[in-house]
């Protein structure tokens, strides 16, 4: 239970530095990124957390996603609420084209129920994306992508305990 803590205390830590600089020191990022925010609204869906709303803080090339969502579709979840940490890069390929690659974490709370065939117990996700992003204006992005996404039942970080890939897609918004 206390690497578990531990983890998650140094994703926080990062999650609050990454955006201020800390990890990116590009010199020639501002002139290769359409980006001009510092943050952006975004949302998607995929097959494993069906909606997934949040913010995306950047600097640089550097980004941080902290969001939230619900409707697990993993296990036929559907009443269940996540919350979830990605820590990523952004690469550019064209002016309005980005390949970003970034591991994340969910922590999905299933919704309790009186139900005994319904299984109710909290799991993890830690999962590794790879996007492709355009740009389409000064202030909106779309995106598609696939992950690889580890499943783990109670929190336990010790044995995987399935292995899922996903499509996710989405939009992102100043």
């Amino acid at each position: 239970m206390t690497g578990y803590r531990h983890l998650m205390a140094f994703m926080l830590l990062l999650a609050l530095c990454l955006p201020l600089g800390a990890l990116a020191e590009d010199t020639d990022a501002s002139d290769s990124t359409p980006f001009i925010t510092d943050f952006q609204w975004i949302t998607y869906g995929s097959n494993i957390t069906q909606i997934t709303t949040g913010l995306q803080f950047s600097h640089k090339r550097w980004y941080t996603e902290l969001t939230l969502g619900g409707f697990s579709a993993y296990d036929n979840r559907e009443a269940a609420f996540f919350l979830g940490l990605n820590l990523g890069h952004r690469f550019p390929v064209k002016s309005w084209l980005n390949l970003t690659a970034d591991l994340g974490y969910r922590h999905i709370i299933p919704d309790g129920s009186d139900n005994p065939a319904m299984d109710t117990s909290k799991f993890s996700t830690l999962d590794v994306r790879i996007r492709l992003e355009a740009v389409l204006g000064r202030y909106m992005s779309v995106f598609i992508g696939g992950a690889t996404t580890n499943i783990y039942t109670d929190s336990s970080f010790g044995t995987v305990d399935t292995n899922e890939n996903s499509i996710f897609w989405g939009v992102g918004l100043l």
